[in-house]
């Protein structure tokens, strides 16, 4: 049978902000940063027994490229050549104000800015070497966790009673989105609009790491909202887990290691979707800022969780970690939405490159925003063909037993939905879901209502995956944690 064995427990963070400019990823247009609000940063937690291993790394980002992790786990080999590298684990908190590690659709770094490509290499550096010296201070530790509650995020799509692509102007943008009866921050004012499309998710999971002592030495802390409050900024920042960090740390003391998680959450937002007024004048009475505000909540619900578990916390403990690569079946493009992205393409490529269109971008942003729309056309182009040869696309997938718990990875941004759908048969009494975790493009994952409605988040251009593979995703996951709770022998 599975017997539980003593943790052994490290952890080391490290400073991911380069020291050059670099363009931001979030946005259709360049927005080469121009200083540092705040700096993003790469948090490492090393777990081991004598039956199992894993090092977990967040980092303050919009996406982990493959290509970038792979770089991290040939270093971390090359360091650590005991530690199988494939169970290194790195997961993003989504925030659209970090250093583009990809290159993305965006057009060519502009000369004196930090490319892609050299903040890639800087990247797998630092996660790295966080890796390493957070295996290196592995001592003998426990853990708890809890749950709770913050109120962090909102859906962001809203649905109408009619056909939004038949409205004036309606008609479908090339390399942005098509709709239907749905749009991603879409206008709740308008007398059509009959429901926001999803569920919300107010949980906060936390696991608790303590010493030999019983102190607290970090938390992984995971909740449903990506760090997308300030997402416009023209500086390089990590969003609201700035504030969470400088709030937990003034609590509990400059030593606490913070591990951010996003769990499923593509359809969520921190920003309210109606009753807005009263939100400002609340936040403007408690003279906040939003990400002040979510970090209070959150450091709220951390303080309420950690009273809690410190009567019951584990020293000996069950440690598996299973990694799995799914295949899943690609969201096909059709004859007809390749012949339209054709006629997108010519439509594009025919448009000036001015200060016209549908918005009213600068000079220079409307330009970026035509190259950015025409790359995600032409790789419309480029699915429609490879997938003829290659109908399914691989994923990978962990899955954790930690005691009673379980952490599970996933590299899309996920619907609330499937998430959902996990943790109501999951075996754990508690269950870690992370999204944009193990490399990958970053690409949405939409539920059947929602591809219906299409919009932004969930159509041609923003799905790799369609629902047919969500639902194929969760049984995958379910599947790999009951083996874990299986009994042996």
């Amino acid at each position: 049978m599975n017997k539980p064995k003593t943790l052994q427990i490290g952890w080391a963070s490290c400073d991911i902000t380069p020291d050059r400019p670099v363009n931001l990823a979030g946005q259709f247009h360049m927005r080469i940063s121009k200083g540092v609000q705040d700096p993003v940063t790469a948090t490492a937690l090393s777990v081991s027994s004598e039956d199992d291993e894993f090092i977990w790394v967040s980092c303050d980002l919009v996406v982990m490229p493959g290509t970038v992790l792979e770089k991290c786990r040939a270093k971390l080999k090359a360091w650590i050549p005991e530690f199988p590298p494939e169970k290194l684990v790195v997961n993003v908190t989504h925030t659209h104000t970090a250093p583009d590690p990809t290159g993305f659709w965006y057009p060519p770094t502009p000369p004196g800015v930090m490319t892609p490509a050299e903040y890639g290499e800087f990247l797998s550096d630092r996660v790295a070497e966080a890796a390493v010296a957070s295996w290196q201070a592995r001592k003998p530790g426990a853990v708890s966790w809890g749950s709770g509650y913050a109120v962090l995020s909102h859906n962001r799509r809203a649905v109408y009673s009619d056909d939004l692509s038949k409205r004036p102007n309606g008609e479908a943008r090339p390399g942005f989105k098509t709709e239907k009866n749905a749009r991603m921050y879409g206008d709740t004012t308008d007398p059509k609009f009959v429901h926001l499309e999803g569920s919300e998710d107010h949980r906060v999971n936390i696991l608790f790491t303590f010493d030999e002592q019983n102190r607290l030495t970090g938390a992984v802390v995971n909740q449903a909202c990506p760090s997308q409050v300030t997402e416009q900024l023209e500086v390089i920042s990590a969003d609201f887990w700035h504030e969470v960090r400088l709030e937990l740390k003034k609590r509990h003391g400059d030593s606490l290691y913070l591990l951010p998680q996003c769990s499923p959450a593509g359809d969520l937002s921190p920003h309210c979707q109606f009753d807005k007024k009263a939100e400002q004048r609340m936040l403007k009475l408690k003279n906040r800022t939003l990400r002040q505000d979510l970090a209070y909540r959150l450091a709220a619900a951390f303080d309420e969780i950690y009273a809690w578990v410190q009567k019951d916390v584990h020293r000996e403990i069950i440690l598996k970690h299973s990694v799995r690569m799914v295949s899943l079946p690609r969201r096909m493009i059709t004859d007809e939405e390749y012949r339209t992205a054709q006629a997108g393409l010519a439509e594009l490529e025919a448009m000036p490159r001015g200060p016209v269109g549908e918005r009213s971008f600068p000079f220079d942003q409307w330009g970026d925003v035509l190259f950015s729309r025409t790359v995600r056309v032409r790789q419309i182009l480029a699915r429609y063909e490879e997938q003829k040869t290659k109908p399914a696309l691989p994923v990978e997938l962990h899955v954790i037993r930690l005691g009673d718990v379980v952490f599970a990875t996933h590299p899309f941004e996920l619907f609330l939905d499937y998430g959902i759908r996990i943790t109501a048969r999951s075996p754990a009494i508690q269950t870690f879901l992370v999204q944009l975790a193990g490399g990958g493009e970053g690409s949405y994952l939409p539920t059947q209502k929602a591809q219906e409605g299409e919009s932004y988040s969930a159509c041609l251009y923003c799905n790799l995956v369609g629902a047919e593979g969500g639902a194929q995703l969760v049984e995958a996951t379910l599947k790999t944690m009951n083996e874990l709770w299986a009994v042996e022998g």
